[in-house]
């Protein structure tokens, strides 16, 4: 096909306007692939945002009363609005239960965000544990040790799912840290970089902690600042900070200014409340309280907004909710959803 005036313009752009953002601009989008315009995500030319859940057990991980089998992950998909962005593990060992979340994710229309590692040494990733399971990472890990194990599992799993539609993007670490940010700033731009190698097409996310975790907004903005990275994260769990009741983190705001001050996307990566038979907030409060959280977000500029976390059985009081939840009822009427 002969290419067009415009598309000849674009190109000789790219070339006369140096950086790595004039260059994304000028490239074709694949149809149905997530892809970003400035802070904005858009999925086939129109904006995209998406009020959803984190699923870390969809991938294997908890406790086996919280486990969904197959069956049961292909149902509530079907279930959900189209288009959603669920979050869940893709940590090493995971290429066989990662290729099957995916086709259930491509056949009701969802996306993935998938986590290729834990800061956290959590779910079987203690590559560079300092102490087995949920103790953190060494800092040498993220000088170097990541090389050894890590990173051969990111260019497999990039390599071997790179044209899935069913990614909606790449994560680099869950809830990096146990180092100084610069360390971890050079870990993030060496993995994007090698995440855009292989797989150009897929977004990539860094997968942070808010900007407290890094010595504040300038620290923040740098981590992000990378050519290959195109999404930061920010956890908060503020509402049960000191029973505060806070709906607005201003965690957030400080991210939304870095982010967006680098033209980049924020999502609200994990958010939750506590709720259960002993909590001091019901499940039915909780859910009016996620449902302002959003409602805030959303309004700041967050392009997403994942709660935190959806187990197939709750015992006690916890963050998680079961698909009976309100917290699901939320998620399957919310207004970015029904694009």
């Amino acid at each position: 096909m002969r290419p067009t005036r415009p598309f000849i313009l674009l190109l000789l752009l790219a070339v006369l306007i140096p950086g790595a953002d004039t260059l994304r601009a000028a490239r074709p989008y694949r149809p149905g692939f997530l892809y970003r315009e400035g802070p904005r995500l858009m999925l086939d030319g129109k904006p995209y945002r998406s009020a959803s859940f984190n699923a870390c057990q969809f991938s294997g991980c908890g406790h086996p009363y919280e486990l969904f089998p197959d069956r049961e992950i292909d149902s509530l998909m079907a279930t959900l609005p189209p288009g959603m962005l669920i979050r869940t593990w893709a940590f090493p060992g995971s290429e066989d239960r990662t290729a099957r979340l995916l086709q259930m994710a491509d056949r009701h229309g969802h996306k993935l965000l998938l986590t290729l590692g834990d800061g956290r040494s959590s779910c079987g990733h203690h590559d560079g544990a300092r102490d087995g399971d949920g103790s953190g990472k060494r800092p040498e890990w993220y000088a170097d040790g990541y090389r050894r194990e890590y990173l051969p599992h990111v260019r497999r799993m990039v390599e071997k799912f790179k044209d899935a539609r069913g990614v909606g993007m790449w994560e680099i670490l869950n809830e990096a840290g146990d180092a100084d940010w610069r360390v971890i700033k050079r870990f993030y731009d060496t993995i994007a970089a090698e995440i855009k190698r292989i797989d150009p097409d897929h977004l990539v996310s860094t997968g942070s902690w808010a900007p407290w975790a890094y010595g504040g907004l300038e620290h923040f903005r740098e981590l992000h600042a990378g050519p290959s990275i195109d999404v930061g994260c920010v956890h908060e769990y503020d509402y049960d900070f000191q029973e505060q009741n806070t709906i607005a983190s201003p965690h957030v705001d400080v991210a939304l200014q870095a982010l967006h001050g680098l033209d980049k996307v924020l999502i609200v990566e994990e958010t939750g409340i506590e709720s259960g038979d002993s909590c001091r907030t019901s499940r039915k409060r909780r859910a009016e309280a996620m449902r302002q959280k959003m409602d805030t977000y959303f309004r700041k500029g967050a392009a997403a907004v994942l709660i935190w976390n959806l187990a197939r059985e709750v015992r006690g009081c916890a963050l998680n909710f079961s698909p009976a939840d309100p917290m699901m009822e939320l998620v399957r009427r919310y207004p970015v959803n029904r694009h």
